[in-house]
């Protein structure tokens, strides 16, 4: 069949043996008898067909193999008798006896041969079939040991039957027909072995199991033999041949994967496990097999080119890593396995410069590279390098062409593994010393080169070179134009906007084939930006006006992708309201978005509560489990150990994916939990429990080996997996941790120790704003605010200790590589709290006469917290720095405690908190978390924790830490403190110097910027603080005494003064005054420490005289509250001095007040001595009541009515500042508009107003009492004012001396006002706000005469005007023509 020589001869010239041999009586002696021997069997082999010889001998009835059918070959006794039948014939016939053995296995085989529907395909046998060749080879391999076989005549035989390859096989590994051999003798051999391998592959994808070993073997065997004489010789004459099967080979794998057929996609993936370093490992050396994957690698890169470069350019984004073929990506890893990153890719180069490529397969080739092997990028970036520097010197376009291909492609792998095109491109071409920027012709190649490429390119990289163009000379700027002019072009043609690049002009040529990757680009950039600021990004808002149409089909559908929402709102929540707030989301997109994020969370409990993972999968890992259990329970050495463990990871990898995701951080999400794998956590975390038990009855936890170590190695080696564990894990220490047994419990203290242990190399964790290792941040998942939680977080503390203390002794290392700091810090927080034992430990001198009795808490874990912190080396650790428990921390864990759920009485509370403050921390060093024996740094601490309490609180929206915490017990051990404070006041050399104030200054230096809202809000939250802790502060600390130069004393309120002007005057804007509380709290603080002086009621008035003339707002308030205030100082004033007469300053705000009332009712009223803004916040306070009637104001003197419309104007834009009811700003509009009517006539109003402020003592009264921000809002006051004025009016007010100056100049600011806060409010009311004033300022212009304004001020305002608004810019201009015009 094989023979190319087969039936060449005519049967007329064959003469039988018998006449050859009557023709030639040649008679030789003995000596020649084997020579005689060898040549006959050459002559038969030459010169006759062997099988019709071996018929003519059959014919004459001499040679009958039929009596030996019954006979078993495979035994000693049945072969003796065959050799000596055989031999004996021979002699007989005079025939070689090698000829009566070939006819004698051919029939043999030709039976075989006959059941071919017993075999697979002509491949392989049964197993009936597979014991009679087995025992036939037997007999062949006895027969050739013994000279009685030629494999010639065999082969010669056997060729003409149908062959099967397991025969064939056994043939070449019983060294009875080599393959080698095969291939020598039959040139056709190559092209049936192809064919057989290519089967072969295909019927191991559905043959059973028992034959699948066999069908393994043969393909190895074949293989091996083939690449040996393949690439070990290139001089043999067996290379082309065996080089040739296995080119076939790749080109039929190649041709597989392009037709997608499933059992020949199956049968290629059975072909590339051959490429397996393991299979040829053993037969070849490592330089045969990298000379024979180069080859391969050449092979499948030049396989079928069919892709021109222009087809390279415009799909090359569809042949990245992951839509690579996962066999050809396989194949890919495998060959290029044995070699450098740097060899591959001088080959790579080599290749394309030597040969046509497939392009595809190039590319993809670079993807896997960069994918699997990290130095690719270094690699890949010298060589472009290399490229377009010889491309620029020798202009040569083909290796632009690979330059920009292989760039390409590697940015389309993302930034992980190769910076984007877009920076690619800008570092290679943007600058003054690129590639191209040595010479003209060096530019115009470039850019001509990127033209060519223009009708080919896919819009991404177009858009990059548009947005990024090359570094181009000024003087070859016409050039680059005709480029960008083209690309534009080429744009439109294909109806592609450079509007699509994203409103954050994130331009990235990696995005092809990413569908709303701009879009989801801007949306976490938004996202983080609002983070920063607390404000939605003006950019965001210019997008929703300017560029709608991305906006609503990009951006908004990419912000609003479903997804299960958090029980507290994320940083993405809170930017989607804010966008809602702005109505910038359609209702109908808001809600279809709310209902989908309720389906995920539907969908998302339901998978909960079902199995995730493969049953199968989770069976096998338990058996994996409780194998490894066994083998430590057995007391097995840690190689046992580390071998079950590998059969444990291998089965975790079935279950999850162990891509790398280039990032070293977890995140935490703890209102949202990863609720995946949950089966399998369980399963790691209670074997682990149980390991560890096992593993403690054979030994104790210093003497168990490194199995633990190696345990969470294992884990860590599986990223997606870390992060299954620790959502776990938290959840069982936070949630469930009372409801943990001991075993459970002891084990999780010790899986977080060795976590400790490992914390270099275990990725770090973030939770909200914070990154820390693993192990720190579980330990806060220990919280210490109830009963349970407390005695809970002692167990798991004692034993975690325990354990690490064994670990580390274990080992001789310090203790610390074992113990995290904050769960020991939780240790001593919660210990002392607990236990009173230790608080003697903790502080020799402490006695106590209450013993706690705790019900959660045994006496076997209190004596063992008791035992464990009498060891010296935990307790050392109490030394280092970081392990220190710091008065504020031990603030923050004591604010968090439920007093209603307290494992302490109040009793015990109360003297558990004095002896921290008092004998614990008070004492110790500042350097050690104390405060240094100064009860000032205590009460300071503790009105830090408080401040930052009360903000915490506000922020995450609850409450519960103010009505069920410990802050009223600290409160009171604050309060006991302070008066420590006052009895004996702080010396220092600086008078000024005092902790409260400064404490209070330090918390309110910050100053926000005014247009953040969300700043601003956060800042006056800060200052509703201050105040709640300064009017629980005792009175006496808020104004100190001092003594002159005489010896005289007085009181010192400048830090009382300063505090109201820089702090609280930023807090009353609602109201324009200090609140009723503050104001009696400072009253009062004036009135105690007036007595310290000699002369009390002159230290009053010097001290009153001073706050009227620096502080007006603190006596303007105490006008307003005096009808509250007056009974309260009355009754202190006469408890301190025993004198029913009132100070001067006192009791002209009592005059004031009762001359105000009397007014308000229409009485005559006797004249007081109050400056008129005193009796105008006075009488304001009766003004404000709903029967009041304005008419009466007509006879009060005018700088009353004048301060009286200050006030009303502080009220108007309150109103309007603070969202009051619409009724409450129009009542405050009527009531500036008549006080402003009265006060027409006099120009004391003016100042007022005026934009840039001026020296007048209005102006520096309003500077006193009113905040920036209601500054900022006088444009809009006084534009509200006029327009609420009849024209009567307004014709009047447009006479006065100035008055065009100062509405042009409003108009100007109010315009700059609603530009800088357009991002908070809403914009139609804006606008009409200013269209109104506009018309207003219009009207005034025209009503005013040519001298209402210099020469000066007209320029200024023309030009001012100039740009903001032309129109009222040439009213200005033209105003001196038309005099008096309507």
């Amino acid at each position: 069949m094989f023979s190319p020589t087969s039936n060449t001869l005519p049967s007329s010239n064959i003469e039988t043996v018998r006449s050859l041999l009557a023709r030639r009586p040649i008679k030789r002696h003995g000596d020649d008898e084997k020579e005689l021997h060898e040549s006959c069997v050459n002559m038969f082999m030459k010169h006759q067909k062997t099988s019709e010889f071996l018929q003519e001998i059959t014919s004459h009835g001499n040679l009958s193999c039929g009596k030996y059918e019954h006979l078993d070959l495979n035994t000693d006794i049945q072969f003796s008798a065959l050799e000596e039948e055989l031999r004996r014939l021979s002699e007989q016939m005079k025939v070689p006896v090698e000829l009566l053995s070939v006819r004698l296995l051919y029939e043999n085989l030709q039976k075989l041969s006959t059941f071919p529907d017993r075999g697979f395909k002509g491949i392989l046998l049964d197993s009936t079939l597979r014991a009679d060749v087995n025992k036939l080879l037997k007999t062949m391999q006895k027969l050739l040991s013994a000279g009685m076989l030629s494999p010639e005549l065999l082969w010669q035989e056997c060729s003409k039957l149908q062959p099967i390859l397991e025969v064939i096989y056994h043939l070449h590994t019983h060294n009875i027909l080599t393959l080698e051999f095969l291939l020598e003798r039959d040139a056709a051999m190559s092209s049936w072995i192809s064919d057989q391998l290519q089967s072969l592959c295909v019927s191991m994808t559905t043959t059973p199991p028992d034959d699948q070993q066999i069908q393994h073997d043969i393909l190895t065997t074949v293989a091996c033999v083939l690449l040996r004489r393949g690439f070990e010789d290139s001089s043999h004459k067996l290379t082309d041949v065996c080089c040739s099967i296995l080119d076939s080979m790749i080109s039929w794998f190649l041709e597989s994967l392009i037709d997608k057929q499933t059992d020949q996609t199956l049968a290629t993936k059975v072909w590339v496990q051959v490429y397996d370093v393991t299979v040829f490992g053993v037969c070849v050396s490592e330089e045969i097999l990298q000379r024979f994957f180069t080859h391969t690698l050449m092979r499948v890169l030049t396989h079928r080119p069919i892709f021109k470069v222009s087809d390279a350019i415009a799909l090359q984004s569809e042949w990245t890593f992951a839509k690579t073929s996962p066999l050809l990506t396989a194949l890919f890893r495998k060959i290029c396995l044995v070699s450098s990153v740097e060899s591959l890719l001088c080959q790579l180069q080599q290749v394309l410069e030597t040969h046509e490529v497939n392009w595809r397969h190039v590319l993809s080739c670079l993807s896997c590279l960069l994918i699997y092997h990290s130095q690719t990028q270094s690699c890949l970036t010298d060589l472009l390098s290399r490229l377009l520097r010889s491309a620029f010197e020798t202009y040569d376009v083909e290796k632009m062409i690979t330059s920009f291909l292989l760039a390409r492609q590697a940015s389309l792998e993302g930034p992980v593994v190769f910076p984007s095109y877009s920076d690619w491109f800008k570092l290679s071409f943007g600058g003054a010393s690129g590639y191209h920027s040595s010479s003209k012709k060096s530019t115009v190649f470039l850019l001509k080169f990127l033209s060519d490429l223009v009708p080919f390119e896919p819009p991404q990289y177009l858009k990059v070179h548009v947005m990024h163009p090359p570094y181009i000379r000024a003087k070859h700027r016409a050039l680059l134009q005709e480029y960008i002019t083209l690309t534009k072009t080429r744009l439109a043609d294909l109806k592609v906007s450079l509007e699509e690049t994203g409103i954050f002009e994130v331009v990235n040529g990696s995005a092809a084939g990413v569908v709303n990757c701009p879009a989801q680009q801007d949306v976490e950039k938004a996202v983080t930006l609002f983070t920063t600021t607390n404000k939605v990004p003006a950019t965001v808002i210019e997008a929703s006006i300017f560029r709608r149409p991305y906006f609503l089909s990009r951006f908004l559908p990419a912000l609003l992708s479903p997804r299960v929402l958090p029980v507290k709102a994320d940083a993405r929540m809170s930017f989607i309201e804010a966008l809602k707030k702005a109505d910038k989301i359609p209702a109908a997109l808001y809600t279809s978005y709310r209902e989908s994020c309720q389906r995920e969370t539907r969908t998302q409990q339901e998978g909960a509560c079902k199995s995730l993972e493969d049953e199968d999968s989770l069976t096998v890992l338990q058996e994996h489990f409780l194998t490894l259990r066994k083998i430590i329970s057995d007391g097995a050495p840690d190689g046992d150990v580390c071998a079950q463990l590998s059969k444990v990871s291998l089965c975790l990898r079935s279950v999850g994916s162990d891509e790398e995701t280039g990032s070293d951080v977890i995140t935490l999400k703890l209102q949202s939990p990863d609720l995946t794998h949950v089966a399998i956590a369980n399963i790691i975390l209670q074997n682990f429990c149980m390991c560890l038990l096992d593993a403690s009855k054979v030994n104790p936890a210093n003497r168990q080996g490194s199995w633990a170590s190696v345990y969470l190695k294992v884990l860590l080696g599986h990223r997606w997996l870390v992060s299954v564990l620790i959502h776990r894990l938290w959840d069982l220490l936070q949630n469930q941790g009372s409801s943990l047994t001991s075993a459970y419990m002891l084990g999780l203290a010790a899986f977080l120790v060795e976590l400790h242990q490992l914390r270099h190399t275990c990725p770090q964790l973030q939770v909200m704003n914070s990154t820390l290792p693993l192990s720190e941040h579980l330990s806060d998942a220990l919280i210490c605010s109830t009963k349970s939680h407390m005695a809970f977080s002692l167990r798991f503390c004692v034993a975690a200790l325990s354990y690490g203390l064994c670990r580390a002794n274990a080992q001789s290392e310090e203790l610390q590589k074992f113990i995290p700091e904050r769960l020991y810090k939780t240790m001593l927080y919660v210990m002392t709290r607990l236990i009173v034992e230790t608080r003697a430990q903790m502080n020799e001198e402490y006695e106590s006469e209450i013993k706690t009795e705790i019900s959660e808490l045994t006496g076997r874990v209190k004596d063992s917290a008791i035992a464990l912190w009498s060891h010296k080396q935990i307790r050392c650790l109490r030394k280092l720095p970081q392990y220190q428990l710091s008065f504020s921390e031990w603030l923050t864990a004591e604010l968090h405690v439920q007093r209603s759920q307290d494992a302490l009485t109040d009793p015990e509370r109360q003297e558990y908190e004095q002896w921290v403050c008092e004998q614990y921390y008070l004492p110790m060093s500042v350097c050690d978390g104390g405060c240094g024996g100064d009860v000032t740094q205590i009460c300071s601490h503790i009105i830090s924790a408080v401040l930052d309490q009360h903000t915490a609180s506000n922020i995450s929206g609850s409450s519960c830490e103010h009505t069920d915490s410990c802050l009223p017990d600290l409160l009171s051990l604050l309060q006991v403190l302070l008066y420590q404070v006052a009895v004996s006041p702080q010396k220092t050399s600086d008078d000024e110097r005092h902790f409260l104030w400064d404490l209070i200054q330090d918390r309110c230096t910050v100053t926000p910027d005014l247009y953040n809202i969300g700043h601003e809000l956060e800042y006056q939250q800060i200052l509703e603080n201050v105040s709640r802790v300064l009017v629980m502060v005792p009175a006496v600390l808020l104004v100190t005494v001092r003594r002159d130069t005489t010896g005289r004393k007085s009181l010192d309120c400048d830090r009382l003064m300063k505090h109201i002007n820089d702090v609280q005057k930023r807090s009353c804007d609602p109201t324009g005054q200090l609140s009723l509380r503050l104001t009696a709290d400072f009253l009062k603080a004036v009135l105690s420490a007036s007595v310290s002086c000699e002369r009390p009621t002159d230290a009053v008035n010097d001290c009153l005289s001073q706050f009227s003339v620096e502080c007006p707002l603190m006596l303007l308030s105490a006008g307003r509250w005096w009808s509250h205030l007056s009974a309260v100082l009355r009754s202190q004033w006469r408890r301190l001095t025993r004198s029913d007469v009132l100070p001067k300053q006192l009791q002209m705000l009592d005059d004031c007040y009762v001359c105000s009332r009397r007014l308000s009712q229409g009485l005559a009223s006797a004249v007081t001595s109050a400056p008129p803004w005193l009796q105008a916040a006075c009488l304001q306070s009766f003004l404000e009541r709903p029967d009041s009637d304005f008419k009466l104001l007509k006879e009060t003197n005018r700088p009353v009515l004048l301060f009286l419309f200050v006030y009303s104007v502080i009220e108007l834009i309150s109103a309007h500042l603070y969202g009051q009811h619409s009724g409450c700003w129009k009542r405050a509009r009527e009531t500036s508009v008549a006080l402003f009517t009265y006060l027409l006539d006099d120009s004391d109003w003016l100042p007022l107003f005026y934009p840039s402020g001026s020296d007048h003592r209005l102006s520096h009264f309003t500077s006193r009492v009113m905040s920036l921000r209601m500054l900022r809002l006088m444009p809009f006051a006084f534009y509200s004012i006029l327009t609420g004025l009849e024209s009567e009016v307004l014709m009047r007010t447009v006479r006065s001396a100035g008055f065009l100056y100062m509405a042009a100049g409003n108009y100007r600011d109010l315009n700059k006002l609603f530009l800088n806060i357009s991002n908070h409010n809403d914009g139609s009311q804006q606008h009409q706000v200013l269209l109104e004033a506009r018309q207003v300022l219009m009207n005034i212009i025209s009503l005013s005469s040519a001298d209402s304004l210099t020469l000066s001020q007209r320029k200024q305002l023309e030009s001012d005007y100039e740009q903001l608004d032309s129109e009222i810019s040439a009213a200005l201009g033209t105003s001196s023509s038309d005099i008096h015009f309507t």
